[in-house]
């Protein structure tokens, strides 16, 4: 496996692109990756080049914005395809990544790395359907494409060009490929937990009797005055019922007064289990610790039988996506999420990602796969020789 990687800074490529043949591009940023684009696509016609726009691109285990990074990727033993379509409608979404995920299985199938347009496109009925045609395999990572804090207009990108409403899926193939995923919060919980009564979509009425906006509003006290905004503070934790041990955390996107309810970015199912959070900032940085831990590994899941087997190859190459409600929250300690990477991350590796509008991977690294919000997610590959 060999990964090459430049960065496009100010009208520059640093280094210069390669003449080399990688079967896969990798590309994040905002206008710097709309402005390479063209020029990859010249460069290296016969690749196929995959990415999004995002609210902060991740380079040398720092945030910068106003970049694009660009991480060429050649395999040995491993082939590589993209199954790709555009959304009509969100309500289609569930659909069309059905589809997509049926074109993708085959028996040596190891990875599905997923991309999805951040705000055309229901990014939590394309993760449940592409989950639904694909189980039991669960090894499905990605990110949903962010518009930094504009929440405006978002894009992935592709051999074909620049486009909004679509679905990308990257399916690597062959026995020689391993893949380790890690995903891990960092948040606390507090307070009771309280059952959905009233939800419509992403829209959260009721809780226990009461109005969820006057209850989430009484806890946040001095907070409440700066919602939506101090909602990437305290997330909601959600679990389906009682016996769920895999809780998802979801991200406060806004506030309807009017409805008298809370907007979240993620589907609320009524009758779920909710509990309200907090940001601990040293628990969200340990959180991005055990995330890459997880990552790292020393046993591999075998995708297809379900059991562990002892895995010996070293991680290659590194993506990591992050919420940018982590990044808000942050803010300068932001970094110090990043650099805790360079130092529990396997090994000094190739490593580039974006911070997203929301993460997909399986739940601690292992668990069904869902889309997450506020969650740091790693996702390490290795090819054997």
């Amino acid at each position: 496996m060999q990964v090459n990687q430049i960065v496009y800074r100010l009208g520059q490529a640093i280094p210069t692109l390669p003449d080399s043949d990688p079967q896969l591009i990798l590309l994040f940023g905002n206008q710097a990756a709309q402005q390479m684009l063209p020029l990859l696509q010249q460069h290296y016609p016969e690749a196929i080049i995959s990415g999004c726009s995002t609210g902060g691109e991740i380079y040398d285990y720092s945030v910068q914005d106003d970049i694009a990074t660009i991480t060429l990727l050649s395999f040995q033993h491993t082939r590589v395809q993209l199954f790709s379509d555009q959304v009509s409608k969100p309500q289609d979404s569930y659909y069309c990544a059905q589809q997509l995920a049926q074109q993708a299985r085959a028996d040596d199938l190891q990875h599905i790395l997923m991309l999805v347009d951040g705000m055309t496109v229901n990014a939590q009925e394309v993760v449940s359907g592409v989950r639904s045609t694909l189980s039991p395999f669960n090894s499905i990572t990605g990110g949903v494409a962010g518009d930094g804090d504009r929440f405006e207009t978002t894009f992935t990108y592709q051999q074909q060009g620049i486009s909004s409403q679509r679905i990308q899926l990257i399916g690597f193939y062959g026995q020689q490929l391993t893949v380790h995923c890690g995903c891990h919060g960092g948040w606390d919980t507090f307070g009771p937990m309280r059952r959905v009564i009233r939800a419509k979509g992403t829209r959260l009425y009721e809780v226990d009797g009461q109005s969820a906006l006057k209850l989430y509003q009484r806890y946040l006290g001095d907070y409440a005055k700066d919602l939506p905004g101090s909602g990437l503070r305290f997330p909601l934790q959600v679990r389906r019922n009682e016996q769920d041990n895999n809780p998802v955390v979801c991200t406060v996107f806004g506030i309807d007064e009017a409805d008298d309810c809370l907007i979240f970015a993620r589907e609320i199912p009524e009758g779920a289990i909710t509990q309200l959070m907090s940001a601990n900032l040293d628990r969200l940085i340990d959180g991005a610790q055990t995330a890459s831990e997880q990552a790292c590994r020393t046993t591999s899941i075998n995708q297809h039988s379900n059991t562990l087997a002892p895995s010996t190859t070293a991680a290659q190459f590194a993506l990591l996506i992050s919420c940018v409600g982590r990044r808000a929250v942050l803010q300068q300690l932001v970094d110090e999420e990043l650099e805790t990477l360079s130092e529990t991350l396997c090994q000094p590796i190739p490593h580039c990602g974006f911070y997203s509008y929301g993460e997909i991977a399986p739940n601690l690294g292992v668990g069904p796969c869902n889309l997450h919000n506020q969650t740091m997610t790693i996702t390490t590959f290795a090819e054997r020789e």
